[in-house]
């Protein structure tokens, strides 16, 4: 036993000499480039290609990071069996994540790739201006060399958007109004727009609409959303405008909430009455960010439209803290001073400013269309108008199946016939229907008795008003709704269009 350990010691001291020649004749430097020379040697005979991507690239965050590791939460449920869990800032669902050390494989043009996750502890830092996380983290990508140029750029772009389609699913929406005060004031983080978080419940399901005029908005919006390449390959500026017209109470503002939940896009709620100028206007259209809703409500009742007629006499409709304003352009209507032109508004929505960002919807909602000026009406500005009309039948049925519960079978054929022979002719806003059906709601056959009572009461009223005016010679509702949008669209001033936005463009450079 003893001449074992003699042995053994006398080993380890050979040894300990072999380590300290090699240090000596071999230094650390050529230790590494021969080992260097070594992997490359193995290399050329290796069918496989590596990436790295670590967490911090210098000082600052890699993007490219953070959008692999959201994409990798996407497939990684279902083929690992060890995960993380993370939940985002101003998001309230949960993210799945590939766990330290974990590798995964991932499928794209029919080529296979590995993902590994490498976690190791950061060497202790002695001094630095920016502390480092004590672990240093990367991805680690493995092609194989014949699919490199076949996928890598196409597959890290499609890393990035799917990446960022899961960010805005997880993430909540925000509804955005400009700062208080004008003048280009700022909120505490120096932005010139302040946020809440977007909780409304609005869908096109719940949306009390005629089901085909809801279904071809919603293809509208699809399509919109997904064409980049249509838009770009035409030349136009990836934007799309609607305008929401029709009585008070009709759901325009339901309606806009419904699209930006269908789309998940933040809302810019606009009030014009709190910016002072074109410019203004300007700087807070370029603070909105990609894929959001920029909307205007009662825009008749917030600028002045009603100098259109004089294009010789000062054209130049100015806007003004009550939305009424005096009609010489001064601003000084109520001291406030607002300055906005139609100039300056129609260069928000179709000028060259409106393209500064990308994937972005104008609306404009109104109450009387009648009011607007052609300027804002024509395609390029308000592609698509949407007339939100009074209560139909398919759209009765559709807050009755909101608001208690009833389905296609659940009423009589002899009260839905009755519903269905009264609801339009009573001109009831959806409105004033859920105001019905919600205090009634705990007795549904008391909520139906008395919403047919109030139809009736209402199509006898406007039935005995239709008489008066058909003795008069008046219009229908329908016939009215269609004689408003066609005196809106054909002024008599709508040719004299460019001549009036140049006359506008030279006062407002005066």
């Amino acid at each position: 036993m003893k001449e074992y350990w003699t042995s053994l010691a006398s080993l380890l001291g050979v040894l300990a000499f072999c380590q300290s020649l090699m240090n000596s004749v071999f230094p650390p430097e050529l230790r590494y480039a021969s080992l260097k020379l070594v992997n490359r040697f193995f290399q050329l005979f290796s069918s496989f290609c590596y990436f790295d991507i670590t967490e911090i690239d210098g000082v600052n965050t890699n993007e490219l990071y953070n959008a692999v590791q959201l994409y990798l939460s996407s497939s990684s449920v279902s083929s690992s069996n060890r995960l993380s869990l993370t939940r985002a800032l101003n998001s309230s669902s949960i993210t799945f994540g590939l766990s330290n050390n974990d590798s995964i494989f991932d499928t794209f043009n029919s080529a296979t790739v590995l993902w590994e996750h490498i976690v190791t502890q950061r060497q202790t830092q002695t001094f630095a201006w920016r502390p480092m996380p004590e672990e240093k983290r990367g991805f680690t990508l493995r092609i194989k060399k014949k699919d490199k140029s076949l996928i890598l750029d196409s597959y890290l772009d499609h890393i990035m958007e799917k990446a960022d389609e899961i960010r805005r699913r997880n993430q909540d929406r925000l509804l955005y109004t400009n700062s208080r005060g004008g003048g280009g004031s700022l909120d505490s983080r120096g932005l010139p727009w302040e946020s809440v978080p977007f909780k409304h419940p609005s869908t096109f399901e719940t949306l009390a609409m005629d089901p085909v005029k809801k279904r071809e908005i919603m293809e509208d919006l699809k399509d919109f959303a997904e064409c980049q390449s249509f838009y770009r390959r035409t030349g136009r500026a990836w934007k799309r405008g609607y305008l929401l017209y029709g009585p008070p109470g009709t759901g325009k503002s339901s309606m806009i909430a419904a699209m930006a939940n269908y789309l998940g896009y933040d809302i810019y709620d606009l009030e014009l009455t709190e910016v002072k100028s074109n410019s203004e206007l300007r700087k807070l259209l370029m603070k909105t960010s990609s894929k959001s809703i920029i909307v205007i409500e009662d825009i008749d009742c917030s600028i002045n439209l009603t100098n259109r007629g004089n294009k010789f006499n000062e054209p130049e409709m100015t806007l003004t803290g009550s939305g009424l304003g005096d009609e010489s352009g001064n601003g000084n209507g109520n001291g406030n001073g607002n300055t906005i032109t139609l100039s300056g508004l129609l260069n928000f929505t179709d000028g060259l400013w409106s393209c500064c960002g990308s994937e972005r919807i104008f609306v404009f909602t109104t109450n009387h269309i009648e009011k607007l000026d052609p300027a804002l009406l024509r395609s390029g500005r308000m592609d698509m108008h949407v007339y939100m009309s009074y209560c139909t039948f398919p759209s009765l049925k559709i807050l009755l199946r909101n608001y208690l519960g009833y389905e296609e079978g659940d009423l009589s054929d002899d009260v839905l016939k009755e519903l269905e022979g009264v609801v339009e002719k009573a001109e009831i806003t959806p409105a004033d229907v859920s105001e019905v059906l919600i205090k009634n709601r705990r007795d549904k056959e008391r909520a139906v008795r008395e919403l047919l009572e109030d139809l009736k009461r209402r199509a006898e009223r406007n039935e005995n008003k239709g008489e008066s005016r058909g003795q008069n010679g008046s219009l229908t509702v329908a016939d009215d709704v269609e004689e408003q949008e066609k005196r809106a669209l054909d002024s008599p001033y709508a040719d004299e269009e460019e001549e009036i936005e140049d006359s506008i463009c030279k006062i407002s450079e005066d």
